[in-house]
């Protein structure tokens, strides 16, 4: 794990696929899109953070030529040594979220004359594709269409996250009525999951990790109240009462890497969609919401509250716009809830936070919470957390 890369950036050239990928079904897309396709004639491989972006060279019929390309996930894609986020995936779900639940998102937006995109399109399987389970998911390039990852080196100033604000709130209204429509999906998307071995293995380190970085970054008045938090949370932690909370379907990686940005000819961010969806699990919203905030705003602490009362109504905009029936969350709402989960913030800031930052100065994951953006970040974010009461445990 210690001298793991964060991003993989291995590029191959090859006259023949990868062994991970279905050769059939990715035929079937093409030829539904160019009838004259003949063969294949070269790939080209990047490995990225949330698949595999294939560029292809295809020959159609008349010697002419086209270039295609797709991002691509696979349950069965290689290990290729990236460290990864901390995060719970779940490839057959995101296929479902792809291929079912998104699409009829934007058609609820539709309904009332909205057009709104979440998510890079996702491309239908040929009709002889479906009667076997995939293994793969094709989804548009959008990076080759301009698109980039709304994580910057500054985080985003407050006109930036307010785009972002918008869409989540947008998302996550979509989501709560969608669940009112389909009632009987609600098992499947709050069933427990066990953490795997690994995924403990390395929240495990993740903690130690932070703990030991705490001296180094003048922090050592925290030592203690930061060890017996970790201990409350190791112990405590259970299922979200959902009856306490107002309840969506989460997207489950809220932070600025899993978001592609689009920006006007000022670098001004103009709209956000989302590409990941491995983590996705119905529960209450400001999951997503302190992963947001506490990841990708430039002023965090400052343009907290700002953001907490945007996104409330934003969110309530949309879901009044799409008939949503029931209590309309409140602010004040959303306010216990920060408080009532605040070990959420505690993890997005200590699991998450670190490798955001570490995209643009770490190389060395041993490294990783001593590095000058993570350890101005956090000089502000504890003592942040403290007032709050997150460090006040039995």
């Amino acid at each position: 794990m210690l001298k793991s890369a964060f991003v993989t950036q291995i590029s191959t050239v090859s006259s023949d696929p990868p062994a991970w990928l279905d050769q059939k079904e990715l035929q079937q897309l093409i030829k539904e899109e160019f009838p004259t396709f003949q063969n294949i004639e070269s790939f080209r491989c990047r490995s990225e953070q949330n698949g595999q972006r294939l560029q292809i060279q295809i020959k159609l019929a008349g010697n002419s030529a086209r270039t295609v390309n797709y991002l691509v996930k696979s349950k069965d894609l290689p290990n290729q040594d990236t460290f990864k986020f901390p995060q719970d995936k779940n490839f057959q779900r995101e296929l479902h979220m792809y291929e079912v639940i998104l699409p009829a998102l934007e058609e609820l937006y539709k309904d009332v004359n909205k057009n709104i995109a979440f998510t890079p399109s996702c491309y239908k399987k040929a009709p002889t594709a479906k009667h076997h389970l995939s293994n793969c998911l094709f989804l548009e390039d959008l990076q080759a269409k301009g698109f980039r990852s709304a994580n910057q080196p500054k985080g985003l100033d407050q006109s930036a996250m307010e785009v972002a604000l918008s869409k989540l709130a947008a998302y996550h209204a979509a989501t709560a009525r969608y669940m009112q429509l389909n009632q009987a999906q609600l098992n499947e998307l709050v069933s427990k999951r066990e953490s795997t071995q690994e995924l403990q293995d390395l929240k495990s380190w993740l903690q130690r990790k932070f703990h030991e970085s705490l001296r180094s970054n003048d922090l050592k008045h925290y030592e203690d109240k930061v060890k017996s938090y970790q201990k409350y949370i190791a112990g405590n932690m259970e299922t979200p009462d959902l009856k306490k909370s107002f309840n969506v379907i989460l997207n489950g990686a809220c932070w600025p890497s899993n978001l592609l940005g689009q920006f006007d000819a000022f670098g001004q961010l103009k709209d956000v969609i989302f590409h990941d969806f491995g983590g996705a699990a119905y529960g209450p919203a400001i999951r997503d919401l302190l992963q947001l905030i506490l990841t990708a705003a430039a002023a965090k602490t400052e343009q907290f509250d700002v953001c907490l009362r945007y996104y409330t109504d934003e969110l309530n905009e949309n879901l009044k716009l799409l008939k949503f029936k029931g209590k309309l969350p409140t602010l004040t709402d959303f306010q216990l809830d920060v408080l009532n989960y605040g070990h959420w913030a505690f993890e997005t800031v200590t699991e998450i936070l670190p490798i955001v930052l570490a995209d643009f100065e770490c190389e060395d994951t041993d490294e990783l919470f001593k590095y000058t953006k993570y350890s101005a970040e956090i000089k502000k974010l504890l003592p942040w957390l403290e007032n709050r009461g997150y460090f006040e445990v039995e």
